[in-house]
């Protein structure tokens, strides 16, 4: 609940957020935000410390979600945008499949903190790529003049 409330008070100030920030520092927060919950979880001592996790989450999936598939629609080709954003679905769902395939044996073997702060590492891997992003081309952002209708000229112009 805290995790999707976070996240739906980010979508509710996403336009806002966008125009001010930019795609590729709201790619930096969310990794960034992920990077601190999984801190958090690995070091929080009391229950009550442990609320800032879901809350931290929620607020970097919140962000990315809209982000990542404004990205792929402007790097991809007008007609290969649908393909584009259903293969960064399907790696992110994928993701979601294999994490607890791969980080299980690491828990099981280790701790959980053990495991927490590995996923630690790779977020901050995934912020610290994030700081070769350019912002993209904000002319993306301004619609294509209207073209006439073929249908409304008249006959023989």
């Amino acid at each position: 609940m805290l995790t999707s409330g976070a996240a739906s008070l980010v979508g509710l100030t996403y336009a806002k957020l966008t125009a001010h920030l930019g795609y590729a520092a709201l790619m930096r927060i969310a990794a960034g935000a992920w990077t601190a919950a999984l801190l958090v979880f690995t070091v929080a001592g009391h229950w009550a410390v442990l609320l800032i996790v879901p809350v931290l989450t929620g607020i970097g999936s919140g962000i990315t979600m809209p982000t990542l598939t404004v990205l792929v629609d402007r790097a991809a080709p007008t007609e290969q945008r649908g393909t584009a954003t259903s293969l960064q679905a399907t790696a992110l769902f994928g993701g979601q499949f294999a994490s607890p395939l791969l980080s299980g044996p690491l828990i099981d073997s280790t701790s959980i903190a053990t495991g927490a702060l590995f996923a630690a590492s790779g977020t901050a891997g995934i912020l610290a790529a994030l700081f070769r992003l350019r912002e993209p081309d904000q002319s993306a952002d301004i619609a294509e003049p209207e073209r006439e209708d073929p249908r409304r000229t008249p006959v023989g112009e």
